[in-house]
């Protein structure tokens, strides 16, 4: 049975969307004329105007020729209006209403008398459009004894508006109602694409997002599926590349130990001195390059915490140590991230700062992107054209900072790496009055229980 049904594609989904829309407008369209053409066409039989139109006949069937124009006329009503006509009209072609022709004759207690009755709109166009039929929902001729004819005509009810704003009310109706039904269908074809764009932006921000649920049109879910197959092949590659990494740099400790021992069998002090410092340098090149993996391929969870008492914690640190570094800013500044990663991003940022300048200040805003860190500091900066390359791995900018001076080059690299991760960012720029000013960015993203993952509650302060 499932075989003979066609598969949920976008393709079925937009021909159901347009068959459903034009079945709803058809649909529609004939309930609203029929309601119009029941409600414009009044009960005659049980309205009691069959037995007033017997009345009407008697009385000018017993009138002299002479006042029978005047007696049709005032027994004319808004509900009927009655014409006497001394010659026969053009007949109408075969009278549907034999009901309501039956029930007269026996209202005149005649079976034989000529009564023609129809709905005018089945008649031709020539009794359609004769001024005596021209609004009229049914029509009603009768035969008098001496050949001349009576005339009922009983009006369409008009709903107290005009025939076109009738007209435009039941096609705004049938619009309306056609508009609603297509927008119900498209909402279920545009939902599944929306959750693709959104899991495709979660990936963006975070390679280890839970893959995208497979569900909606084929098109759609194999289009899941093989998003969720390249976000494992890209996840499984990162992963390996990093272990391979951290493998090859685990491996190097042991010919650097080996050069450490050979170098104390040096009888040149002056050799043997040089070797060591390049052994040393090698070893915290490779220190830091293993606590850069380890730390990329540490799995942690996300959660809540105060992006301001972790700033304030790295300054104090700082402070701890010596360093002149002051914090500026908004207290309580709610966040939903990992924190043990953004806070060694943060503690990269502002150290490097201390580093190779005599004071920083660290100021945390809040804007409606997302909170933002600004480190200034008054050091020499860094020349234009390098201000990307120090993002690179194990990049220097000599001679101003040399590698006496600081690290080996993988701070800022790790601490782009971790917020870019997050879906943020980290730029440099020089400062006018000198120095350097670092800014680190990051969005506000949706924690797993859907609210924001930004919050703030104080005002600013200034710590030092």
């Amino acid at each position: 049975m499932r075989r003979l049904l066609p598969r949920d594609t976008v393709f079925w989904r937009l021909t159901l969307t347009v068959m459903l829309a034009m079945s709803a407008s058809a649909g529609l369209d004939v309930a609203f004329i029929d309601i119009a053409g029941v409600y414009a066409n009044p009960d005659l039989i049980n309205s009691g105007l069959l037995e007033q139109a017997a009345t009407v006949t008697r009385l000018i069937s017993a009138a002299p020729v002479s006042i029978r124009p005047q007696l049709a006329t005032i027994a004319g009503t808004d509900r009927v209006r009655v014409t006497w006509l001394p010659t026969a009209p053009e007949l109408p072609k075969q009278p549907r209403s034999k009901v309501l022709r039956d029930v007269m004759r026996g209202l005149l207690h005649d079976p034989n008398r000529l009564v023609l009755a129809f709905e005018t709109s089945k008649q031709p166009e020539a009794i359609r459009n004769d001024r005596t039929f021209r609004t009229a929902a049914y029509g009603m001729l009768i035969a008098l004894d001496d050949g001349t004819w009576i005339v009922f005509s009983v009006p369409k009810r008009d709903w107290g508006i005009g025939h076109w704003r009738h007209n435009a009310l039941i096609i705004g109706f049938v619009l309306l109602a056609t508009f609603a039904i297509a927008l119900l269908a498209a909402q279920t074809l545009v939902r599944p694409i929306a959750a693709f764009a959104d899991a495709a932006r979660r990936f963006g921000a975070d390679p280890r997002a839970l893959p995208m649920v497979e569900h909606g049109p084929a098109e759609l879910r194999s289009a899941a599926a093989a998003f969720n197959a390249m976000q494992t092949q890209i996840r499984r590659f990162v992963t390996d590349r990093t272990d391979m990494l951290a493998a090859i740099s685990h491996d190097l400790r042991t010919p650097l130990t080996r050069m450490r021992l050979r170098g104390e069998l040096l009888d040149d002090r002056e050799q043997q001195r040089r070797l060591f410092r390049d052994v040393d340098e090698m070893q915290a090149m490779i220190d830091a390059a293993l606590a850069f993996f380890r730390d990329d391929a540490i799995q942690e969870h996300s959660t809540r915490f105060d992006v301001s008492e972790m700033v304030r914690l790295v300054v104090d640190d700082l402070t701890d140590q010596g360093k002149r570094v002051v914090f500026e800013g908004t207290d309580h500044v709610v966040y939903y991230g990992r924190p043990s990663a953004l806070k060694r991003a943060i503690g990269n940022v502002i150290e490097n700062a201390c580093t190779y300048a005599t004071h920083a200040t660290a100021e945390l805003d809040v804007t409606q992107a997302g909170p933002v860190l600004s480190v200034r500091d008054d050091g020499p900066g860094i020349p234009e054209p390098l201000l990307e390359a120090v993002f690179q791995p194990f990049y220097r900018v000599d001679p101003s900072r040399n590698r006496q001076t600081g690290g080996v080059g993988l701070g800022l690299t790790s601490a782009r790496t971790i917020v870019r991760a997050h879906g943020g960012d980290i730029t440099l720029r020089n400062r006018m009055d000198g120095g350097l000013l670092v800014t680190m960015t990051l969005p506000v993203a949706n924690d797993v229980a859907g609210s924001s993952s930004l919050a703030h509650a104080s005002g600013p302060n200034r710590t030092n």
